[in-house]
């Protein structure tokens, strides 16, 4: 029994020496961790951020850039919509109805204002004067427009009313189906988008999956995060968006102006004249907003990885007293997000100002014009 409980002893004895080398061997191990990592504050080598060339111009600090490669991007881009071609197909004809119907309604509407002025005129015709010698007496007079304006209308004695309500009735039909068809694209075309950014989201969260490490430890995790989260909500926001919108707005831009020939083609000279200047003026306009917006997403990573680094290395910040630069270069990397952000919704906000300034020049000589022509005859 005594020789059972001395092999006890001394087994415990050997399990307590075998530890005791063990925390040895750690705490030496520590030491020269602690000899690489503990050094003095002035010693460290701080990463400052520098923005790069797409930071911005006058908001930026520093010249912007243009996107790279725009044109294999787009391509890429609309790629991703193959596998919903009858979709899209399907959404652009139902904007090209809701255009069509768009432009013709107010050539109807045109049809009843001439029946309401065809009334009032007709109940001022001398009686016993028949339509055409009062066209005749306006041209003596020398208001020939108003002479063929006259003689082209239908003259009643009072306002059909009937006819009036028909043609009103038919406008407001094209409008009501209109608004339906615009409806239906977006439904559709929202069903589409979301299908085109979940394939989307799963094809970027592949190719993290197939980066390799040292593409994470070069880049910081906020950027790469923002790029996942932000640039492919911006990818979402242009398809919902630019898509339906350059669609409608290039047709409703022919039908237009195929309605205006139509109807006076001086007229329509004077309206196309404001065309050019508003394109300069969008081109010059939304170069300068792109590379803004482009300085305000990347910033916006920058200071995304800023934050995931604070939190992620809260523990090494405190231990070190790192909170005052921490802090200090957070304002720097906000200050820089502010900066592009306002450059950015500040440049894009004078477009539409500088296009109503120039279509309300345009309104102003349709209205000169066509007035004096009324007016004045030859």
């Amino acid at each position: 029994m005594s020789e059972q409980n001395q092999q006890k002893r001394g087994w415990a004895a050997k399990a307590e020496a075998a530890k005791a080398a063990r925390d040895a061997a750690e705490v030496k191990d520590a030491d020269a961790a602690g000899a690489v990592t503990a050094v003095d504050d002035d010693d460290i080598e701080e990463t400052e951020y520098t923005p790069g060339e797409a930071d911005g111009g006058m908001f930026g600090n520093l010249p912007a850039k243009k996107a790279k490669a725009f044109g294999p991007s787009a391509k890429r881009l609309l790629g991703l919509l193959k596998p919903e071609a009858a979709g899209v197909v399907f959404v652009i004809g139902l904007v090209v109805v809701s255009v069509v119907l768009n432009v013709i309604a107010p050539k109807i509407l045109g049809s009843a204002m001439d029946v309401i002025f065809g009334g009032v005129m007709g109940k001022q015709l001398p009686p016993g004067v028949s339509q055409a010698a009062f066209a005749e007496g306006l041209r003596q007079a020398g208001q020939n427009n108003f002479a063929d304006m006259v003689s082209k209308m239908e003259l009643t004695n009072g306002i059909n009313f009937s006819k009036l309500t028909f043609l009103i009735s038919i406008v407001l039909l094209m409008y009501f189906v209109a608004n339906i068809f615009l409806w239906a694209q977006g439904y559709i075309l929202n069903k589409i988008v979301m299908k085109v950014i979940n394939r989307l989201r799963n094809d970027v969260q592949a190719k993290l999956n197939r980066l390799p490490l040292n593409y994470f430890d070069t880049r910081q995790r906020g950027d790469i995060l923002s790029r996942v989260t932000n640039d492919v909500d911006n990818v979402q926001q242009g398809l919902q968006q630019a898509f339906a919108q350059l669609v409608s707005s290039v047709l409703t831009v022919f039908g237009i102006t195929i309605m205006m020939f139509i109807v006076s083609w001086q007229l329509a000279l004077i309206a196309l004249v404001a065309l050019p200047l508003s394109g300069v003026l969008a081109g010059v306009i939304g170069s300068r907003s792109q590379k803004l917006f482009a300085a305000q997403w990347k910033n916006t990573g920058s200071l995304n990885g800023q934050i995931e680094e604070s939190f992620s290395g809260h523990e090494l910040v405190k231990v070190f007293g790192r909170d005052a630069d921490m802090l200090e270069r957070f304002d720097e990397r906000n200050e820089a997000l502010y900066k592009a952000s306002f450059g950015a919704q500040f440049v894009s906000g004078i477009i539409f100002p500088a296009m109503n300034f120039v279509s309300y020049l345009s309104y102003v000589g349709i209205a000169v014009v066509g007035g004096l022509r009324v007016a004045s005859g030859p």
